[in-house]
């Protein structure tokens, strides 16, 4: 049946919602809060901070990676979070072998890949002035050869101050030698009957 079109705004203007300007403000979701270090925890140190540099990278494939190792650069890629689905902005870069080889044997594959680095990606190596792209980033996989543990490959996602990535986080720990339990004999948790999940409690931490 057809209606005319005043009927249909008739009946179709008792579901109508109206919102005062207040009420608008309140279903706007909030502003993020920044984020910020914590009181009484020690602050990273930027005399220990180490920009990776890279360079742009065209292609990629076997081919184009063996050559990449043969000439001692790295192939990598850096990425962002956000639309990972999509690429999330992907850019094909290689870096220096030398300098990621130093930093995993330095500081250990976890501690390297827990941890956040100034990437600058240049022109070429030696192009200071032609700087591309300089970015917060985390080293999200890198992977060694069986043996050598040379390194083939690394993966990086960018890390503005406003993401939040997950870390797989290190545990270190300090004071085995005057630990009570240790010294009545018992003894840390060996690695082959470690638990599958580590439960903290944190009521009362500020």
């Amino acid at each position: 049946m057809y209606l005319p079109r005043h009927h249909i705004l008739t009946r179709l203007s008792p579901y109508r919602r109206h919102f005062s300007h207040s009420a608008a403000a309140v279903l706007r979701p909030p502003e993020p809060e920044p984020l910020t270090y914590l009181d009484g925890f020690p602050r990273p140190d930027p005399k220990h901070d180490e920009t990776i540099l890279a360079v742009p990278r065209a292609d990629s494939g076997k081919n184009i990676s063996a050559k990449e190792r043969r000439a001692g650069r790295l192939p990598s890629i850096v990425f962002e979070q956000e639309d990972g689905q999509h690429g999330g902005n992907k850019r094909l870069i290689s870096v220096r072998t030398d300098q990621i080889r130093k930093l995993v044997n330095h500081l250990g594959r976890s501690f390297f890949l827990s941890r956040l680095f100034l990437l600058e990606v240049r022109s070429g190596f030696d192009s200071e002035n032609d700087v591309v792209e300089t970015v917060r980033v985390l080293p999200r996989a890198i992977h060694l050869k069986a043996g050598t543990d040379a390194p083939l490959n690394v993966t990086f996602i960018r890390a503005p101050s406003d993401a939040l990535l997950k870390v797989d986080v290190p545990l270190v720990f300090r004071g085995e030698d005057v630990s009570p339990g240790l010294k009545k004999g018992l003894s840390t948790w060996p690695g082959k009957s470690s638990g599958h999940r580590l439960n903290l409690m944190l009521v009362g931490f500020m």
